[in-house]
């Protein structure tokens, strides 16, 4: 008995719905058309889908030539998902009227909104044979090739629509996108890696420290993990610390939180005596109003103590130059201390492209493996150059030098750190 009840309600409620539908469609198709169309789409960009529907389908029944009806069942079914559904009805009006814009400009937003990245290029093509110098049919290209990863052809078309209105909100977005002038920047692919990085100085003695590192990057939807092997020996006055490489084994990664922030994690670990025994860093990254992004974290170094640091950075984007400051806040005998460090690049055509200048005073845990116990580190100026270049799609060079002016027992040496990196993505 209560499964046919339930049958019952649910069949009634069927009919309900249905009743009202069909008093709906009857009420629309009393309006002019301009008027139903007008109405059609108020309810549409006010979130009432199913009536924004009933109504234009009510108008178009009526008058199939009326083609703002058609584009504007297109978007809907667009938005809903329905994209089969969508481009038929928009089709419909190309093929009467090729130029049509609002059809075109529809097209390309439901081949998008559907990952249909390369038809909606072709469709794009399409709209810019008609109107040759639009701008956004040019956003709609250049976002088309962002899409497609192809940023040097999306970067091209974005010069060109900026040549014809600097003020385009869109296209400076989209090259700021495409730009990012983040440190963590990364691309959604996996990859190989390997690089080398040295340390030299000759007071109080000759010591040379060398490093390398061998890892593989797996990309996942909140972000890139990554797995690296690093192995190193230290040389004094030409004899090395032990017979054979240390190893730290360190894992890193970046997951993406909502509102366009992410964190940064790692941790590594080596029971060798060129590293560090345990290492680890946690900072989270917020984009704040006006272009800038902010940061707070932590840096932690265990050698024969525990050092730590607390970190942050604000950074922010100017045309095709980024500025970023961060201190090193940490714990000495006589209370807190700072370090400071300064970083600008110049930016080319894309996130891998650029080079830049570092200043800072103090040590930063990032730039350096040197044993913390010896802090006549925490004295020092130190400046320096990085760069970072794409070859083709698959390979990525990053490189960095930095010269340090350190103080030592009354005296200053000074220090070089090399670093060198290559990545291959698959």
């Amino acid at each position: 008995m209560n499964e046919y009840f339930r049958h019952l309600l649910f069949i009634t409620l069927l009919s309900f719905c249905a009743s009202v539908n069909a008093q709906k469609f009857e009420e629309f198709s009393s309006m002019p058309d301009d008027s139903l169309f007008i109405h059609a789409r108020e309810l549409a960009f006010s979130g009432y889908i199913d009536d924004a529907l009933t109504a234009a389908l009510a108008l178009h029944k009526r008058n199939p030539s009326y083609h703002d009806a058609s584009v504007l069942l297109g978007r809907i079914y667009a938005w809903d998902g329905r994209s089969g559904l969508s481009l038929e009805y928009i089709h419909r009006v190309i093929i009467e009227d090729p130029c049509h814009y609002d059809a075109l400009s529809a097209q390309i937003d439901a081949l998008t909104w559907s990952e249909n990245y390369d038809r909606a290029l072709e469709a794009v093509e399409s709209a810019l044979d008609c109107h040759p110098d639009d701008e956004l049919f040019l956003y709609n290209k250049a976002y088309a090739f962002y899409l497609l990863e192809t940023e040097e052809e999306a970067e091209q078309i974005l010069v060109r629509l900026l040549d014809i209105n600097p003020e385009n909100r869109d296209a400076l977005e989209l090259r700021q996108l495409i730009k990012t002038p983040d440190v963590y920047y990364y691309r959604e692919n996996n990859y190989l890696l390997g690089g080398y990085h040295g340390e030299f100085f000759e007071e109080p003695y000759s010591r040379r420290m060398h490093i390398g590192t061998a890892g593989y990057s797996y990309y996942t939807g909140m972000g890139p993990v990554t797995g690296k092997i690093n192995f190193g020996n230290i040389y004094f006055d030409g004899t090395g610390m032990s017979g054979y490489p240390a190893l730290q084994y360190e894992i890193e990664t970046y997951p993406s939180l909502p509102d366009e922030g992410y964190l940064f994690l790692n941790y590594a670990f080596s029971m060798g005596s060129v590293f560090p025994r345990h290492r680890g860093a946690f900072e989270i990254f917020r984009q704040l109003p006006g272009g800038f992004k902010a940061s707070l974290g932590i840096r932690m170094l265990y050698w024969n103590d525990v050092f730590l640091f607390y970190t942050g950075s604000l950074a922010k984007y100017y045309s095709d130059f980024w500025f970023s400051l961060r201190p090193y806040i940490f714990t000495e005998e006589n209370g807190l201390s700072a370090s400071w460090y300064l970083n600008a690049r110049k930016y080319f055509s894309t996130a891998d492209d650029f080079a830049g200048i570092i200043l800072g005073y103090g040590i930063s845990p990032d730039e350096t493996l040197a044993d913390l116990t010896d802090r006549i580190h925490f004295r020092s100026a130190s400046t320096g150059a990085e760069f970072s270049k794409g070859i083709g799609t698959e390979y990525l060079v990053r490189g960095s030098l930095l010269y340090k002016h350190e103080e030592i027992a009354g005296r200053f040496r000074g220090n070089w750190i090399f670093s060198i990196g290559l990545r291959y993505y698959l």
